[in-house]
């Protein structure tokens, strides 16, 4: 997924839509290798980077959507000048 940054945020942000997809990617990896993993060290270890990609993305998740929330006030107020 390699999208550049179009520097007009306004209704879409492809940097963060891009960092939500990899740690979707990278979580699935690490539940994939923790599943078939023997090693408990190994496998707590994966299972720390599982809990901290989904901190991760719940943040980005969250910050998308205030940035949504922020974009339709901006549209209400200038709709209200039209």
């Amino acid at each position: 997924m390699d999208r550049k940054c179009i520097h007009s945020c306004k209704g879409m942000c492809n940097a963060l839509e891009v960092a939500e997809h990899r740690e979707e990617e990278a979580i699935a990896q690490y539940r994939q290798y923790a599943a078939g993993c023997d090693y408990p060290d190994v496998k707590e270890l994966l299972e720390a980077l599982i809990a901290d990609r989904e901190r991760a993305l719940h943040l980005l998740r969250e910050k998308r959507e205030m940035l949504s929330v922020r974009f339709n006030v901006i549209d209400r107020i200038n709709d209200s000048f039209a």
